[in-house]
């Protein structure tokens, strides 16, 4: 038996494989059974693993998405409660928004309003309305003259009318008027921005 010392790759004969010796023919069979698991590994089983990868990846989206669904279905009945509840609250809050017809009579609401704290209004301007979806918003400039107390009876008063009213951009200015009654406390000029909102008559469903 031949020995690979003795073995020399030039001679051998590829035309005739039966003639080659035999560890060199175990060695070639080696090499072949191994090439041949590598590219069957590269084309079946590699494509395999990234198969399973992508389907347990799917299986763990699926998973999750099934314990939001049950989550959802569980409290279902108490989501519809709330959801009523929303519906409810907002329908409250859209009925304190006064019609296009309303808005003279709360210009009128904010005015008592000033009157009843004491305060002198100076002016009261009505500015262009903004648009805002399903509401509308109407600014109204205000200048009214008083104490700090009559100041803050007046943001007290509009807080608590039955229409919403909003005060914006405040400014405080001091004069050299004192206070009736009160020597050494001075005047005070108040301009602020009042914003009403008005329901939007144009939108479906409105009351």
């Amino acid at each position: 038996m031949s020995s690979l010392n003795d073995f020399d790759v030039n001679n051998l004969d590829f035309n005739n494989m039966g003639s080659w010796p035999l560890p060199v023919k175990v060695l070639t069979g080696a090499i072949v059974f191994g090439l041949v698991i590598l590219l069957g590994y590269q084309f079946f089983i590699s494509d395999d693993e990234d198969t399973l990868a992508r389907e347990v990846r799917k299986e763990a989206q699926l998973k999750q998405e099934y314990e939001q669904k049950y989550e959802k279905a569980v409290h279902l009945e108490a989501y519809i409660e709330q959801m009523k509840s929303i519906q409810s609250s907002f329908k409250t809050l859209l009925k304190q928004l006064p019609r296009s017809s309303e808005v003279a009579g709360l210009v009128d609401e904010v005015t008592y309003a000033a009157n009843g704290a004491g305060l002198e209004v100076k002016s009261m301007k009505l500015k262009e309305e903004q648009d805002r979806d399903i509401y509308i918003e109407k600014p109204i400039e205000i200048s009214v003259t008083g104490s700090y107390h009559q100041l803050a009876e007046f943001v007290s008063r509009v807080s608590n009318l039955p229409r919403i009213v909003t005060l914006h951009n405040f400014e405080i200015t001091v004069t050299d008027k004192e206070v009736f009654g009160a020597p050494n406390e001075k005047m005070l000029v108040m301009n602020v921005t009042a914003k009403t909102y008005r329901y939007d008559d144009d939108l479906e469903g409105g009351e």
